[in-house]
């Protein structure tokens, strides 16, 4: 097994003030595991709430990941519901068979379909 840190995250701060939260802490590394073909991307970071100890709705946080020439290589999601969440909780999203080292990886929140 090999793992590589991923460095370019980009958040979007503004959708994050929609919602009532803040994404911090953020780190992503690609793991090549010794028998499988392609490798998988983890992103492991936290969610706050900005006002408060609650979220108004349920959200779902999305990752994705781009290429050097801007497309789309994997996204992946993690959902916070209104209910189970109290002022932190922590976020870990995975992107399975990722084709190749993505060059950014987007983090945002958006409404979570029920």
């Amino acid at each position: 097994m090999s793992k590589e840190r991923i460095e370019n995250l980009e958040r979007l701060e503004i959708m994050e003030d929609k919602f009532g939260i803040c994404i911090e802490g953020l780190y992503a590394e690609i793991t090549q595991w010794e028998h499988a073909e392609l490798p998988d991307l983890a992103i492991y970071g936290e969610v706050h709430a900005s006002n408060g100890t609650g979220i108004n709705e349920n959200i779902c946080i999305v990752a994705t990941a781009f290429n050097k020439e801007g497309k789309v290589i994997g996204a992946g999601e993690a959902h916070i519901y209104q209910e189970d969440f109290f002022a932190i909780e922590p976020l870990t999203i995975f992107i399975n068979y990722i084709i190749e080292k993505p060059s950014k990886i987007r983090i945002y929140p958006k409404k979570a379909q029920d």
